[in-house]
């Protein structure tokens, strides 16, 4: 996907990090936030930086969070192997003595992760150009639900966020982005350890608005050699309802394929468009947000998240309330109460699947088409 526009959120970053800043980005799925990161390595030494994007989805423990790390900067074209290189002489010489043999992957599995770490960014501070580092972290969150999941999980991921609050303020020149598809903000209220995140930026990436939404939609047109019609642009931001690029990008796409090169492209075509993002063929395009649920949350969270988000698709236009949602937690099993209520609502709009009106007595879907997709292949299912 293009990382269409973003102008002023890219240069809005750059100050920040400019500023020795640290941020925390909220970004829910499907909104562009990985082809934003790459933009932000690609652009980092012209800005001045070296930078690595580090996805971390699918590691498991602190060493492994590090391994990655390590490996990310090791590839990093011109100073990345000068700079593993030199922590390989550094570890050898302060953790373990000359004789130690291996390279750093051995001495990371003899060494506590925190002394590695701190060893790890001191490194990069010396490095003798004097650029400072910015590590992009995607998917922060979910690394931090797998620690989570260990033995002593909380205390895990508490020491986890705390000891790298520790090495950003002890580590100036090694600069650090937070992200992911999980609000990382919502799992620290929940599990007690929102302090590890005070000194850092929030920044919100928000959808497209409807006249960036408009160029994009034409932007990606233009490849095909079509152009929408303003009714048909109009037609598509009503039916989508929250902008994330990924999906205007699929629906431009699915109308260009259907329009002879040259052509406008009306309502009709477009309405054909997004009904065939509901395709089964077309199913990968939606299926992670229910897999993300699956995955990420224990039971008998992740059913009551099912079944909050099979009552908000069959309810009423302008939202589910607050009071039905209740009784449909409490059809079975343990009494729920309205503060737990509170906190699933909280994790499920940070996520991105729902928003809540001005008084949060109502919510409903974020997104019109998802919301169609959860009712035909979800709650008709028996997922919720």
């Amino acid at each position: 996907m293009d990382c269409y526009d973003r102008i002023d959120e890219n240069a809005r970053l750059w100050r920040y990090f400019h500023a020795g800043k640290n941020v925390l980005m909220l970004a829910p799925r499907r909104i562009g936030k990985t082809v934003l990161l790459n933009r932000l390595r690609e652009e980092s030494e012209g800005q001045g930086f070296h930078a690595i994007v580090l996805d971390v989805e699918g590691y498991r423990d602190e060493k492994a969070f590090f391994q990655q790390m390590c490996a990310a900067i090791q590839e990093e074209i011109g100073v990345g192997q000068a700079v593993i290189a030199a922590l390989n002489e550094r570890l050898k010489r302060v953790i373990h003595g000359a004789e130690v043999q291996g390279d750093w992957r051995n001495i990371l599995l003899q060494t506590d992760w925190p002394v590695f770490a701190d060893h790890l960014l001191t490194q990069l501070e010396a490095e003798k150009d004097g650029r400072p580092w910015l590590i992009l972290v995607d998917e922060i969150p979910i690394f931090t639900l797998a620690l989570l999941e260990e033995t002593d999980g909380p205390r895990k991921a508490h020491d986890f966020l705390y000891t790298l609050r520790s090495l950003l303020q002890k580590h100036r020149k090694v600069l650090w982005l937070y992200t992911g598809s999980i609000g990382l903000d919502t799992l620290a209220r929940r599990y007690g350890f929102e302090g590890a995140l005070v000194d850092m930026e929030i920044f919100p990436l928000e959808p497209f608005n409807p006249t960036t939404a408009a160029g994009f939609l034409n932007h990606v047109a233009s490849k095909s050699d079509c152009r929408f019609s303003p009714e048909a642009v109009a037609r598509i931001i009503a039916r989508l309802g929250w902008l994330a690029p990924y999906y205007l990008e699929k629906i431009a796409e699915a109308a260009c394929d259907k329009t002879t090169a040259g052509q406008t492209i009306g309502t009709d075509a477009a309405d054909q468009a997004a009904d065939s993002l509901l395709e089964l063929s077309r199913r990968t395009y939606w299926s992670t947000w229910r897999e993300h649920l699956e995955k990420n949350f224990p039971e008998p969270e992740r059913t009551h998240l099912f079944t909050i988000l099979a009552e908000v698709a069959h309810g009423p236009a302008e939202g589910a309330s607050v009071d039905s949602l209740l009784m449909a937690l409490n059809r079975g099993g343990d009494p729920i109460g309205e503060a737990v209520l509170r906190d699933y609502l909280d994790t499920l709009e940070a996520d991105g699947f729902l928003d809540g009106d001005v008084g949060r007595a109502r919510f409903r879907f974020r997104m019109n088409l998802l919301r169609e997709w959860w009712v035909r292949y979800v709650v008709t299912r028996g997922q919720a």
